[in-house]
């Protein structure tokens, strides 16, 4: 057995593919170019999915054990949007991308990323979590120059990381100057969070060959339902849901707003604009979560909160400017497979 090289050209057909999978991802070479209406669809996307953040924190303080609330939401949000497949006569995906959605969306992507959060918002504010997972993207760069080929970096793009890394900093330098490892913790739960989601979203990118739609975002749901009923069992603690008015309310919304409205505007944003410009929403979230966490629960965001938020926000278009430039033909690249 040997080893052969083969030099296949990358169609458009499996250049496309790849940025439809790229939900936290960004940089294409697409313009910034949007109609007054597809701005505003980025905006009420933004808040509404910068609002989940503290109506999380408002079960959570309810008595809402975070993975029960997580089992709660996704199972609700399963049972709603598998009739809206049906309704809509989604085509459905083969069982590959079912399975595969299942496993790395649900229980990565959706499932590890809410139990982190979750637990992390027990402790942290609403407006910290959503400047924390706001560094999502950051990370599905890294993720994406190792795992997908398509993906390059320039040094513009090395300077934009370099200042979101230094945005994180900021926002954990009080706790730790103050010696608070509780808040500390719970930080980098959240920071993981953002990070698995990130990975599960570029692998996502590299194993499904078909766009996501109302099926795949289904199992996606089913899988984290699992996932996080396996979890509750198994943690103790971690079957508490009570029937009050905030834990009842903040999970209606959570499954008719972030999950189901919020995935159905970004997917309808992805299909007109195209996966760049649709993922502007990045720079929407955090401020929203900021701002609807001082209305909600009247949180005061704290000067490393601002300034992690800017220089993170600052990185982030550092580093879409950069992976705007058109980039030199690259007409073949080199893949190896094994010989017989």
């Amino acid at each position: 057995m040997g080893v052969t090289r083969v030099r296949t050209p990358v169609s458009a057909e499996e250049q496309s593919t790849a940025r439809e999978r790229s939900a936290p991802s960004v940089g294409t070479a697409e313009p910034i170019s949007l109609t007054p209406g597809e701005l505003l669809l980025i905006v009420v996307l933004g808040l509404i999915w910068g609002s989940a953040f503290a109506v999380i924190r408002l079960g959570l303080l309810a008595g809402a054990s975070p993975i029960a609330f997580g089992v709660a939401r996704f199972a609700g949000a399963t049972a709603v949007m598998a009739p809206i497949a049906l309704l809509r006569r989604t085509p459905l995906p083969d069982r590959r991308t079912l399975l595969w959605s299942a496993l790395l969306g649900g229980m990565l992507l959706i499932g590890t990323y809410a139990a982190l959060l979750y637990v992390g918002e027990e402790v942290i504010s609403a407006g910290l979590a959503s400047v924390l997972v706001g560094s999502s993207p950051i990370w599905s760069t890294l993720f994406g120059l190792g795992l997908l080929p398509m993906d390059r970096m320039g040094r513009r793009g090395s300077f934009g990381l370099l200042l979101g890394f230094a945005g994180l900093a900021v926002l954990f330098l009080p706790d730790l100057l103050r010696g608070a490892p509780g808040a500390t913790w719970a930080a980098l739960a959240v920071l993981s969070a953002a990070i698995l989601a990130a990975l599960g979203a570029t692998l996502l990118r590299r194993i499904v060959q078909t766009p996501p739609n109302a099926w795949s975002l289904t199992s996606e749901f089913a899988g984290a339902t699992a996932f996080l009923g396996v979890l509750s069992l198994l943690l103790p603690g971690q079957a508490r849901l009570p029937a009050n008015a905030n834990v009842l309310l903040s999970l209606l919304f959570l499954i008719a707003l972030p999950s189901i409205a919020g995935y159905t505007i970004y997917y309808r944003l992805v299909q007109r604009v195209g996966p760049s410009r649709a993922n502007l929403v990045t720079y929407v979230n955090p401020l929203a979560g900021i701002a609807i966490g001082i209305l909600l629960l009247g949180e005061s965001p704290s000067w490393s909160e601002l300034a992690g938020f800017l220089l993170i926000v600052l990185g982030l278009f550092v580093v879409q400017r950069e992976a705007a430039r058109p980039a030199a033909p690259r007409p073949q690249v080199e893949r190896r497979s094994n010989g017989t």
